[in-house]
C-alpha cells in the first residue's frame, strides 16, 4: 500500500495525472490518468480527482480524526461484532452529517462547472487501500451515480469518504493485515455516460483453456450490480487470436439500470435472453482492452470495468476502471 500524500491540493484533471499519483489521487484515478496519457484511441470519460488531503482536512475539522483513533483503540472493535457494526455506523455518519468546508466545496463545484460542464457525474472512491497487486477491494467503498446538483454532489463525496468505514471494508482490511488508521479515500468525480450495457473484462481465460482468451462479464444497463456480485452476468470467451466467440452464460435479469433524468438511477424492463455482446461488441472491447494491457504491460492479468454507449446506432465503449486482477486463495 503506497504511503498517502497529504500535502497535495490541486483539482487535477485525468489528463494531469499519472500511475504516478496514487499516493495522492489514489489508484482508479492515477490508472485512468495514465490512460488518457498514454494518448491511445481509447474513450475514457472525463474527469477530475479529489486528493487524500480533503478527506483529512475535513475530517480534522470536525474534530473526526480523534473519534477514530478512540474507536480503533477501543478493545471491544476487534473483539465485539456488534460493537464494531455500530462504531463504524457512528463514524460513518459522523462525516457524512459534517458539513464540507465552504471554500473548499466552492472550489470543487468550479472545477465540477468549469471542466464537466457541470454535466452528471459519478463520485468514485479512489483510495490507496484498493487496485493493488494483492489486494484489489472491488466493492468494498461506495460509487454514487449520476449525481446532477451541487447539494446531492456535497453529499455524494462525503458519502465515499464514509465508505472507507463500511463494515465490509473494514473487516476485508483486517483479513488481510491492512492498518486502517494507513487509509486514504480520494475522489474521482467522472462525467456520467448513457450506459446501454456495462461490464467487467479479464485479460485471462478463467477456465484456464487458452493463453489468447478474455473473459468478458457484462448485463443491460448501468451494470453495478455485476460488479456488486448480486446477479448473474452474461459471460463469454473470447479468443482475441481468431475472434471466437464461446457464451457461457446468458443475464438473468429482466431489469436494468439506466440514468434518471433528474439525477440517480431508474430500473427499465429488458428483453431476457438477448446478447448483449455480440462478436462484433466483443471484437471492439477486446481491442481496446489489448491497448490497456500494452499500457500496463508490467501486470500479468488486468481486471478492467468498461460501459457500452450506443449513440445513434453506433457503439462506443468507454473504460473507466484497470487494475490488477486478483485471486484469493485459502
Amino acid at each position: 500500500m503506497p504511503a498517502a500524500d497529504l500535502m497535495t491540493t490541486a483539482l487535477l484533471p485525468l489528463s494531469k495525472i499519472s500511475a504516478e499519483d496514487a499516493n495522492k489521487y489514489g489508484a482508479k484515478t492515477s490508472n485512468l490518468g495514465e490512460m488518457v496519457r498514454a494518448n491511445t484511441n481509447l474513450n475514457i470519460p472525463d474527469g477530475f480527482g479529489i486528493p487524500f488531503s480533503y478527506y483529512l482536512a475535513h475530517i480534522k475539522q470536525h474534530h473526526i480524526d480523534q473519534l477514530i483513533v478512540k474507536t480503533l483503540n477501543d478493545p471491544k472493535f476487534k473483539q465485539d461484532a456488534n460493537w464494531r457494526k455500530a462504531s463504524l455506523e457512528t463514524l460513518r455518519l459522523a462525516i457524512t452529517n459534517s458539513p464540507l468546508a465552504a471554500n473548499t466545496f466552492n472550489k470543487i463545484q468550479t472545477r465540477w462547472q468549469k471542466r464537466l460542464g457541470g454535466r452528471g457525474v459519478f463520485v468514485r472512491s479512489s483510495t490507496n487501500a484498493e487496485d493493488l497487486k494483492g489486494f484489489n477491494g472491488a466493492g468494498l467503498y461506495d460509487t454514487v451515480p449520476n449525481v446532477k446538483d451541487k447539494k446531492a454532489l456535497e453529499a455524494a463525496i462525503k458519502q465515499v469518504w464514509a465508505s472507507v468505514w463500511n463494515l465490509r471494508a473494514v473487516e476485508e482490511r483486517a483479513h488481510f493485515g491492512i492498518p486502517h488508521e494507513q487509509v486514504y479515500p480520494a475522489v474521482l468525480i467522472q462525467t456520467a455516460v448513457n450506459a446501454a450495457a456495462a461490464g467487467v473484462l479479464l485479460t485471462t481465460d478463467i477456465w484456464g483453456h487458452q493463453t489468447t482468451t478474455y473473459t468478458i462479464n457484462s448485463k443491460w444497463g448501468l451494470g453495478m450490480r455485476v460488479v456488486e456480485g448480486q446477479k448473474i452476468a452474461e459471460q463469454i470467451l473470447f479468443d482475441t487470436s481468431n475472434d471466437g466467440t464461446r457464451v457461457i452464460s446468458r443475464s438473468d435479469e429482466s431489469t436494468m439500470l439506466v440514468a434518471n433524468p433528474k439525477g440517480g438511477m431508474l430500473e427499465r424492463p429488458v428483453t431476457k435472453g438477448e446478447a448483449i455482446l455480440t462478436e462484433r461488441r466483443a471484437k471492439i472491447l477486446s481491442q481496446a482492452a489489448q491497448h490497456v494491457a500494452e499500457i500496463f504491460n508490467q501486470t500479468d492479468v488486468l481486471d478492467i470495468e468498461w460501459v457500452l454507449e450506443t449513440q445513434g446506432g453506433q457503439d462506443v465503449f468507454w473504460i473507466v476502471q484497470a487494475r490488477p486482477y486478483v485471486t484469493y486463495k485459502n
